[in-house]
């Protein structure tokens, strides 16, 4: 009996990460399922039907390490959520040779580290698009930004700085979500912290300040949270579900959509997005996607030949282009910019993907 192709995910089902992480999961469950249903993966010259193993890692260090020793002979390891979690993985994957398939840890830093292979953009990535869609409206503008502590705030900021030079944007302050003054003497105001970090901030300045950008906003969460004071917030997102590409590997995006549009409804039920799909779902489907592409690729599952499959890969996913860059970054995947716009996410940036324009 030809055995099955096994994918295993430590993944946040409880703490802190939660949401995130059961999005996650329902779309590695999604592209495990979808390809199934297609056939399977030929590995070699022989057909394997993927199998997906979750454990929960609690959102913690330590509960990464517990997963993946539980888990670490599965023949493809998918990352958990988050840059620092990712970066706990990526050390135990080093120490045993393993490849780490990341949809989620985006922290520059983090994306470098051997053995990963990085489905979404790095975090310096980020926040450039969102200056861009605004300096069009707002040349020569202040530019204040909050970071977070860890390794993506750090990553972003460092971005908007380079961006905001590039375009002739002037930095008046780069701080932290607590010391972001109530009348911020700034034009812009981009933060780049935890979820609920952003949404605190965003309350306490009670829409004073616009434009605001927030990463926290590329969620469907922040609308339900933020209420009206959601309005005119814009935020870098990864990927949006009325994006389409003309794709070379996997399915159509709008078959892709359907399928995770049935697993968010059906098993994170009403209230997570009502229906819509966010990114962190569909970044976990991609990575199982590229992640059984390369086992095709490399015609095996060693995993040395699976991490240089990746290195050689460029394609079209559903989720975007994606290609590694030579420190190991994704370098090919390109960052949208959304605004909600009475209640909802519109997509305003590129231009070539834009549904309707800045809103000021």
């Amino acid at each position: 009996m030809t055995p099955p192709l096994v994918l295993a995910a430590g993944l946040s089902l409880t703490g802190r990460y939660a949401a995130q992480g059961r999005l996650a999961a329902a779309g590695l469950a999604r592209v495990v399922e979808d390809i199934r249903s297609l056939g399977g993966v030929l590995v070699g010259e022989e057909r394997r039907e993927p199998r997906l193993l979750i454990l929960d890692d609690r959102s913690t260090r330590a509960g990464v390490t517990e997963t993946l020793d539980a888990m670490g002979r599965a023949d493809l390891l998918i990352g958990p959520y988050g840059s620092d979690l990712v970066a706990e993985a990526a050390g135990w994957a080093a120490s045993k040779g393993r490849v780490l398939w990341n949809h989620s840890g985006n922290a520059d830093d983090v994306q470098r580290l051997p053995g990963l292979v990085s489905i979404g953009s790095p975090a310096s990535y980020y926040l450039g698009p969102v200056l861009e869609a605004l300096t069009e409206h707002l040349p020569g503008a202040r530019l204040m930004v909050a970071a977070g502590r860890g390794g993506f705030g750090r990553s972003a900021a460092r971005g908007a700085r380079e961006a905001a030079e590039r375009l002739g944007v002037r930095v008046v302050g780069m701080v932290a979500h607590r010391e972001v003054p109530e009348a911020p003497d700034a034009d812009i105001l981009l933060a780049a912290g935890s979820f609920e970090d952003d949404l605190a901030l965003l309350r306490r300045l009670q829409g004073q300040l616009s434009p605001i950008a927030a990463v926290a906003a590329g969620m469907s969460a922040f609308g339900a949270e933020m209420g009206r004071l959601a309005d005119g917030v814009l935020a870098p997102s990864q990927w949006e579900e009325r994006v389409r590409f003309q794709v070379d590997v996997g399915p159509k995006p709008a078959e892709v959509v359907r399928s995770l549009r049935a697993a968010v409804v059906g098993t994170l039920g009403a209230g997570v997005g009502s229906g819509h799909v966010d990114y962190p779902a569909a970044q976990a489907y991609a990575a199982g996607l590229i992640a059984m592409r390369c086992v095709k690729e490399a015609g095996g599952l060693e995993d040395g030949a699976l991490a240089e499959a990746a290195r050689r890969l460029r394609c079209t996913t559903f989720f975007g282009r994606f290609e590694l860059g030579e420190d190991g970054r994704q370098v090919g995947h390109e960052v949208l910019v959304v605004q909600w716009q009475e209640g909802m996410k519109a997509v305003v940036w590129p231009p070539s993907q834009a549904e309707t324009d800045v809103a000021l």
